[in-house]
């Protein structure tokens, strides 16, 4: 079936960003850097962020925004592969998000793609 918006009204924004890093980002780090993100995407806080062990798999996060969400993984890749998929119902800058992503984590190198819907 084709996609279309069955809610035009409704404001969607959505960025995948994915870097390389110099060690795997661990738990600490994870709810640290979705705090910033937070920040920098102007979003209210509704719980505090998650961050959980996926063992050999490396690890995972996220946060609750108001109406909105992003949710987190590093993987134990060489380099490691840090990744984020963030779900905002009101417009915001996906570059600034993805410079900061890229600037905590002091990155080898990063990527991001904004999803259209």
């Amino acid at each position: 079936m084709k996609w279309r918006n069955l809610a035009p009204g409704l404001i969607r924004q959505r960025v995948i960003i994915e870097c390389t890093t110099k060690r795997i980002v661990e738990p600490e780090q994870i709810t640290s850097y979705l705090k910033g993100l937070a920040k920098v995407t102007m979003m209210e806080v509704l719980s505090e962020p998650r961050a959980y062990s996926g063992h050999d798999m490396g690890y995972g996060g996220w946060i609750h925004w108001n109406s909105s969400s992003a949710s987190v993984y590093s993987y134990p890749t060489n380099p490691p592969l840090f990744t984020v998929d963030c779900y905002i119902c009101k417009p915001f800058s996906a570059k600034e998000a993805a410079e900061f992503t890229k600037r905590y984590f002091n990155s080898f190198e990063m990527v991001y793609k904004e999803v259209k819907v």
